[in-house]
C-alpha cells in the first residue's frame, strides 16, 4: 500500500497540464483581445469620413470627391425654384425650364445701334481674329445682326450699349413704338458709362428690356453659370496638380478699385505668399495677353483671389468662372453679395472675405487648409454641379447674341418700360461698401 501511494497518478498530472495550458492559452487570448480593441479605438478616434487618404503622385494630389448631403442640395434646389422676377429666358437658364419651342418661322433682326464693332471682337471673334457663327450652340438660330443705321425702321430689338454710350446724343428719335429697345451693360452700376458726365435718369422712360449680367433682366448674360446635374458625376477622382508653397494668385489690370481689393491684397500678402499677375504686379509678364489669351500660369495655384473692381450684387465676372473654378482653383470672392453667391455658385465651392475679420484670420485659414489637407472639401461639388463659361474672354463661347435670339422668341412682349431706370440698377440699389468701410 505504501509502495502505491507513492506512486505519480498519470491521469491527475496530465489533468494538471491541461489546466494550466489552458491558463496560458486564456492570458493570451485576453492580451490579444485587447490589442484588436484599442487598435479598433483607435482607428474610430480617427477616422473621418470626408478625410481619405490624399494620395500624391508624381506632384500630382489625387482627390476622392465624396457626395454632397441630398437636404442641403435639395435646399440649394429650393431657392433656385423660388427666384422671382425672371423673364422666360430667365427661367431656361436659371431653373432650368424646357427651351420652349420655337414655332415662329420668321427671322428676326438685331440692330446694335452705333456701337456694334467695339463689341464684336469679344462677340462675333472671340479674340480669334474671325468671325465666329454665334448662334452655332444656340438653341435657336432664326435672328441676324446688323450695324446699319437704316435697319432702325426694321429692326426687332435695338440695342444700346450703355458702357460706350456718350450721352442723349447717340440715342435715335423713336418712330416705332412696338420695337423692343433694350440696354446692355456687362459693368457694375459703378461703371455703367465710360463717360462720367452721363446721369442714369436721364435715359428714363427709352428702354422696353435689360440686358446685364443680373438673373432679372429680360435677357441675362451673366459671365457664367452653375448647373445642377440630373445624375451625379461618375468620376470620383479628381487630379490636381497644384503647388502647395505658394498657394494664392491673383490677376488684375485694373489697378484702382471702388472695394479697395489692392489694399486688402496687400495686407494679406503681410501673412501668406501672394502671386500677382497682370499690369498690378511684379508677375506683369507671365501672361500672355488681356482676355484675348488665357494665363496657363494661374493653374498651378491652389487658391484663387477672385476680387471683383466693386462690390455689386450678381456682378460676378470670369475671375470666378474662369480663373479659379476652371483652373480647379478654390475661389476667394470678394464682390457679390452672399445671398447672391449661395444662390449662383455650386454647393461648399468657395471662401468668402466677408467670413473673416481681418485678411490675418483669411490667411490662418489657408495655411490651416492647406496644413490639414482639408481644402478637399471645397472639391466636393463637383459630383453633383458644373460649370459654364459664357463670357467670350480667352476664347470660350460668347453668348450675347444668343440669348437675344433665344429672348425675343421665347419673352412675352407686353408692354413695358423703365421709367425710373436707377428703380431697377443703380448703385444705391445694388451695391455695398468696400471691406474697410462696412460698418458692424
Amino acid at each position: 500500500m505504501g509502495l502505491l501511494a507513492n506512486t505519480v497518478n498519470p491521469l491527475k498530472e496530465n489533468s494538471k497540464m491541461a489546466t494550466s495550458t489552458i491558463r496560458r492559452y486564456k492570458r493570451l487570448i485576453t492580451v490579444v483581445i485587447l490589442i484588436l480593441v484599442l487598435v479598433i479605438a483607435t482607428n474610430i478616434l480617427t477616422y473621418s469620413p470626408q478625410m481619405n487618404e490624399l494620395v500624391e503622385e508624381d506632384g500630382i494630389l489625387l482627390l476622392d470627391l465624396e457626395p454632397i448631403e441630398e437636404e442641403k442640395i435639395t435646399k440649394w434646389w429650393e431657392r433656385r425654384k423660388n427666384m422671382t422676377n425672371l423673364s422666360e429666358l430667365g427661367k431656361v437658364l436659371f431653373q432650368y425650364h424646357e427651351e420652349p419651342n420655337a414655332t415662329n418661322s420668321r427671322n428676326y433682326k438685331i440692330l446694335v445701334w452705333k456701337y456694334g464693332p467695339t463689341i464684336e471682337n469679344r462677340h462675333l471673334k472671340q479674340f480669334s481674329g474671325q468671325r465666329i457663327d454665334p448662334f452655332e450652340y444656340c438653341p435657336v438660330k432664326n435672328c441676324n445682326i446688323t450695324y446699319e443705321d437704316k435697319d432702325i425702321e426694321t429692326a426687332d430689338i435695338v440695342i444700346f450699349h450703355l458702357h460706350r454710350t456718350t450721352g442723349l446724343q447717340d440715342i435715335p428719335k423713336r418712330t416705332n413704338l412696338s420695337q423692343i429697345w433694350a440696354f446692355l451693360t456687362d459693368e457694375s452700376p459703378y461703371h455703367t458709362f465710360l463717360n462720367s458726365k452721363n446721369k442714369l435718369q436721364d435715359f428714363n422712360n427709352l428702354f422696353n428690356w435689360s440686358m446685364t449680367y443680373r438673373s432679372d433682366s429680360h435677357i441675362p448674360v451673366p459671365y457664367g453659370r452653375t448647373v445642377l446635374r440630373k445624375v451625379a458625376n461618375p468620376i470620383s477622382t479628381l487630379m490636381l496638380n497644384k503647388r502647395r508653397d505658394v498657394l494664392v494668385a491673383i490677376m488684375g489690370s485694373n489697378c484702382q478699385a471702388k472695394n479697395h481689393r489692392w489694399q486688402y491684397v496687400n495686407e494679406l500678402k503681410k501673412y501668406i505668399s501672394v502671386d500677382v499677375y497682370g499690369g498690378c504686379g511684379p508677375m506683369k509678364d507671365a501672361c500672355p495677353g488681356h482676355f484675348g489669351a488665357d494665363c496657363p500660369a494661374l493653374d498651378n495655384y491652389l487658391f484663387y483671389l477672385s476680387f471683383e473692381n466693386t462690390n455689386c450684387n450678381e456682378y460676378i465676372t470670369e475671375k470666378l468662372w474662369w480663373n479659379a473654378y476652371h483652373k480647379d482653383s478654390i475661389p476667394i470672392v470678394m464682390g457679390s453679395n452672399t445671398s447672391s453667391n449661395n444662390l449662383l455658385f455650386p454647393l461648399d465651392s468657395y471662401i468668402n472675405v466677408d467670413d473673416f475679420a481681418h485678411p490675418r484670420a483669411l490667411a490662418d485659414h489657408l495655411l490651416h487648409l492647406n496644413r490639414t489637407e482639408e481644402f478637399r472639401k471645397y472639391y466636393n461639388w463637383k459630383k453633383h454641379f458644373e460649370i459654364l463659361n459664357e463670357h467670350g474672354y480667352f476664347k470660350s463661347r460668347s453668348y450675347h447674341y444668343c440669348r437675344i435670339c433665344q429672348a425675343l422668341n421665347y419673352n412675352t412682349k407686353e408692354t413695358h418700360i423703365y421709367t425710373d431706370l436707377e428703380d431697377f440698377w443703380s448703385e444705391k440699389r445694388d451695391c455695398h461698401p468696400a471691406w474697410d468701410q462696412q460698418v458692424d
